[in-house]
């Protein structure tokens, strides 16, 4: 069975998309950035394209937004 891979989470700014492929590698969820070339090499384009990208395995999907929502909560109380 093949693992499909899906967009977990849309950014605007490399440093925020940075912190949560942090945060779900260290809870062992694979993942990495999409259209992070875009980003760095034409940032003029910033308004005109889809934005950074994180991209995980659909079987991780649920656990990687539970992870994510736990971090930013906890980061904000």
């Amino acid at each position: 069975m093949e693992d499909n891979i899906i967009t977990l989470k849309t950014y605007d700014t490399m440093v925020d998309t940075m912190v949560d492929q942090d945060v779900l590698r260290a809870n062992n969820i694979e993942c990495f950035i999409g259209n992070e070339g875009v980003a760095e090499l034409f940032p003029m384009f910033s308004d005109s394209y889809e934005g950074l990208k994180i991209i995980v395995f659909e079987k991780d999907y649920v656990q990687a937004l539970k992870v994510l929502e736990e971090y930013h909560t906890r980061d904000h109380e």
